[in-house]
């Protein structure tokens, strides 16, 4: 348990040790620059400098044209013109595709392979006679009702003759 205390006691010592960083030219072994920095400070420059490098990245791609460069991004007009081709390229395929079809059929035609499938169904002509009287003809039960009405307006107009 004491062990814990100690190792964050010691950690907050170390971020306030001093340090200092020394460059040294290698042939005259000359000091160039000195720097005394603590563990703290030593973080704190690496963490501006990695927030100044990111928004200069950042900035860079937003405000300049290189952001065309960067794939899968893409402007509103450049989104539109993509579908606006798209559909074009579709219709183009599907015109060629018939054209190609219809070229296929006319070069049947001329060499006479036409591929059409026999009529092999007999046809039996009574029925074929009596399902087109039936289709010319009302529906029997229709014809009835007609009947049903004629014969009652009939009556009608004899009891308006009779009454005058």
């Amino acid at each position: 348990m004491d062990d814990k205390p100690t190792r964050k006691r010691d950690l907050l010592k170390r971020l306030n040790d001093n340090y200092r960083v020394v460059f040294i030219d290698d042939e005259s072994l000359e000091e160039v620059l000195s720097f005394r920095l603590t563990m703290r400070k030593l973080y704190i420059i690496i963490s501006t400098l990695f927030v100044l490098v990111a928004v200069a990245t950042v900035s860079i791609v937003v405000l300049t044209p290189v952001k065309y460069y960067i794939p899968g991004y893409a402007g509103g007009k450049t989104r539109l013109e993509v579908v606006k081709l798209k559909q074009n390229v579709d219709s183009l395929s599907d015109l060629v595709a018939a054209q190609e079809k219809y070229q296929e059929n006319l070069r049947a035609v001329i060499t006479g392979n036409m591929k059409t499938p026999l009529d092999t169904t007999m046809l039996d002509l009574k029925k074929t006679r009596q399902e087109e009287i039936n289709s010319l003809l009302p529906a029997s039960g229709e014809m009835m009702k007609q009947a049903a009405r004629s014969v009652k307006k009939d009556k009608d107009l004899e009891r308006k003759a009779g009454n005058k």
